[in-house]
């Protein structure tokens, strides 16, 4: 089976970004980015995913997001 993974930890540490200045950028709670960073939560709003890659300045999907097997 296979799984989504949002590479949010990795984007942080390529970008030298803590959650709360990651929260500061986006406005995106920090409790919800430490989840989202920790793989915990089910769902990611497209929301908070536009804020992410604006405030990092993503232009590559692949980036973000992988596929794994589980």
């Amino acid at each position: 089976m296979k799984q989504v993974v949002l590479e949010l930890n990795e984007l942080m540490h390529k970008h030298n970004l803590s959650i709360t200045q990651l929260h500061i950028k986006t406005g995106i709670r920090r409790a919800t980015l430490s989840e989202l960073a920790n793989n915990r939560r089910q769902r990611i709003q497209f929301d908070h995913l536009e804020r992410i890659i604006n405030a990092l300045d993503i232009t590559d999907m692949n980036d973000v997001i992988r596929i794994v097997e589980k």
